[in-house]
């Protein structure tokens, strides 16, 4: 993200109106580790730093090591939640927050965070994830039931053509609930949730498109027979890495087994992180069901009385 030298100036105003020279240090340590003042700026510890220039530093630092999404983040929950027991007022909050959005994010106000908005190309990373580190997601697999046999039931041309709807299918209702398809491989593909209450986020996702698949079949697929898919959602710790095939993940693992081993054409399977998660209402569409290796896992299927 290139930052204009009137951004990072708004910044430090920001901050040299708003926070004494301590409160902007212990901001600027919540996203720069082990940040020190004296340290960055070349004066004794034993001077005391001025305001305005401590504030020029910060800004000039937190720009210079990409840091200025979060640490507005930062200064937006300060503004919202206070800090050590004080009220706190930003000055150009609003004008922060404006700018940054100008250079393609939008401020989500349920997670706190800056995400990448507007109409263009989606990342993988939402435009703010750290190559290399490890976050907390919760993952949708899906995987089209019988995939051999319509390739060679029906003529390629069709059978691909069925597979890039339920492509598009897939990524629509990702997309709605904030989150970014991660993979697709011909007759299947991952999406991966990480605002908010991801996993309930992952477990409606995987339920709609059981129920546009429904609806598909019964209206729009060209082919003579149904298509079929099973899905499965679970959640844990997985580096976020741009190429796909780079990453090893223990999580991402276990979706491929749930998937592939307890998930039935045309349903959704959970893993118990993911529907404790759910609360009393959803968790009601969902019966348990027994898996080998002694967990019980959950199962959604579209029903009729």
């Amino acid at each position: 993200m290139k930052v204009s030298g009137r951004l990072q100036n708004f910044l430090a105003q920001s901050m040299a109106q708003s926070l004494t020279v301590e409160l902007m240090e212990k901001l600027a340590g919540r996203v720069i580790p082990d940040y020190d003042l004296h340290r960055q700026s070349g004066f004794p510890p034993q001077i005391p730093i001025p305001q305005r220039d401590a504030a020029q530093l910060i800004a000039r630092d937190v720009v210079r090591l990409g840091q200025l999404r979060r640490f507005t983040e930062a200064l937006i929950e300060v503004e919202r939640d206070g800090l050590m027991g004080r009220s706190v007022t930003m000055r150009f909050l609003p004008r922060l927050i404006d700018e940054i959005e100008s250079l393609g994010f939008v401020f989500k106000q349920e997670y706190g965070q800056f995400v990448e908005g507007g109409e263009g190309a989606r990342t993988k990373g939402w435009g703010v994830l750290q190559e290399g580190s490890t976050y907390e997601f919760s993952f949708l697999r899906m995987d089209i039931a019988g995939n051999s046999k319509l390739v060679r039931k029906y003529p390629k041309a069709e059978v691909l053509r069925a597979f890039a709807d339920l492509r598009r299918l897939l990524s629509a209702i990702v997309e709605r609930r904030d989150g970014r398809i991660w993979h697709w491989e011909g007759d299947g593909g991952i999406g991966a949730f990480l605002f908010g209450a991801k996993n309930v986020q992952a477990a409606l996702a995987g339920m709609e498109m059981l129920l546009e698949l429904f609806m598909y079949n019964l209206t729009q697929c060209s082919l003579a027979g149904d298509l079929h898919v099973r899905l499965a959602v679970h959640t844990g710790p997985c580096q976020f890495l741009t190429n796909y095939k780079d990453i090893r993940s223990d999580t991402l693992r276990r979706l491929e087994t749930l998937e592939g081993q307890y998930a039935a054409p045309d349903s959704l399977i959970l893993s118990p992180g993911v529907y404790s998660d759910l609360g009393t209402k959803l968790e009601w569409f969902f019966r348990p069901v027994a898996a080998t290796d002694r967990h019980t896992l959950y199962q959604y299927s579209l029903g009729w009385e």
